[in-house]
Parts: C-alpha cells; structure tokens; sequence
C-alpha cells in the first residue's frame, strides 16, 4: 500500500527499518531518537516522541517504531495526523516477529539478554550516555567517584553489579542487515566475557514490513486518530486509544 508515513524509530531497528524501507511501495521518512533515551525516565522518552509527533506534518500517518517501552509510549497522543504504534513489549518483540515469541523466549529462559546488530551499533556506535548499564555499561569506578565521591563510588558499583548478575544466556536475533556477521561475532564476545550461553535467534521481519507497508492489523497495531491517547490496558493488547 503506498502511504506517505513518518517514522519514528528507535535507533537499534535503524538497519534493520532502512533495508525493508527499500523493499516496500510506502514512501518512508525516517527520524531516530536518541539511544539514551532508554536508560532515562519513561517521561523523557514519552516527551522525546510527543515532540517528534508535534513536530511532523505532511504525511498520512506518523509511525511510532518504538514498543511500551517501559510504559514510555502511554500518554503519547495524536494531533492533527493518525500516529500508529505496534502492541509490542519492546523492540524485541518486533524483531521476533510477534508478542508470542517473545513471550516463549523469556518464559523458557527467564535470564536472557537479547542482543541484534541494530542494537550493538546504536551502542557502540552512537554517541553515548555519561552511563549505560548491562553488558555493554560504561561504568567505572573512576567515573562514579568523579560524579559522585569516593564513600559512594564502592556502594554504586555493588548495586551496578545486580544489573546483570540473573543473566545466563545472551539471545543474538540475527536479522538480515549485511553487517550481521561482524556484530554476532561481538556478542558471541560478550557472552563469553560474561561467561553466558550463546544463542543465534533467526529474526522474523514480517512484523516490521507490515509497520512499513502500512498493513495495520488490530492485534499488532494500535491506530490513534487525531485527538486520542495511548492509554494502558490490562489485557494481552497492551495498549488502547482513548479520546481526550
């Protein structure tokens, strides 16, 4: 279906969007947030797109490439433009293919850290944070002691450690893109280096073609219409309209 759609995306699915944009009839315009969004307070996240939604015109529907996200996408609401957002957990999911997948994988092996090529290179990539936490952190001892003194710099480092301390597996989602195998090789490391199972998980595309082509389905997509807002349900859903 050729629709004039605004993306905007998070920047681990930049590769994987960019290479399905060529390959579908919709006329894409891409804007990827910050990384570090994700490792700051839902309410800047949820600003961070409100903002970027306010600030797009001229196009048929404005696409929100981002999961719940920590709850980041509730209270998100369209203006003068249909804003649709997947009904997905996070961007893992979309990877994944469906919610069911996702679902199975944490609940077979609940200590899992998903990792793609997308992922690794808006980290080690991008610009970054003064700290990010999990495997891939940038924490130091000498940085917490710079920011916050010597007495707090032991302290904070022990409750750091606990951010990766339940992991046993880091799960690879292998999409597509043509640097994948350079970026597989960087988590079979950090598996390693973690002393953590390595597993390779072929990814499912077909969730983030149907965003691009426009083929939204009620049980993967939720489509606001001008005046409404993203609200929490309690069911498998996970997200709802509701007008203001």
């Amino acid at each position: 279906m050729n629709r004039r759609l605004h993306i905007i995306a998070c920047p681990s699915l930049r590769s994987d969007l960019l290479q399905l944009a060529a390959e579908v009839e919709s006329q894409i315009a891409f804007r990827h947030l910050e990384n570090g969004l994700h490792e700051r307070p839902a309410h800047e996240m949820r600003q961070a797109l409100q903002t970027a939604i306010d600030q797009t015109t001229d196009c048929d529907a404005v696409v929100v490439a981002y999961g719940l996200c920590s709850r980041s996408v509730v209270g998100v609401t369209a203006r003068d433009i249909p804003v649709v957002v997947p009904r997905a957990h996070d961007c893992i999911g979309l990877m994944l293919g469906s919610t069911q997948r996702y679902l199975g994988e944490i609940a077979s092996n609940p200590g899992t850290y998903f990792q793609s090529a997308g992922w690794l290179q808006a980290v080690r990539g991008g610009a970054q944070p003064r700290f990010t936490f999990g495997p891939n952190s940038n924490v130091t001892r000498e940085k917490l002691a710079e920011q916050y003194g010597e007495e707090a710099a032991d302290y904070l480092m022990e409750q750091f450690k606990g951010f990766t301390q339940h992991y046993e597996r880091l799960a690879y989602i292998a999409t597509p893109v043509a640097d994948g195998p350079k970026w597989e090789a960087e988590a079979r490391a950090i598996a390693a280096e973690q002393k953590w199972a390595f597993e390779r998980l072929d990814a499912d595309t077909g969730w983030m073609r149907r965003l691009l082509e426009g083929d939204w389905q009620e049980s993967e997509f939720l489509v606001l219409e001008p005046g409404q807002t993203v609200v929490l349900t309690a069911d498998e859903r996970l997200i709802a309209a509701a007008s203001q």
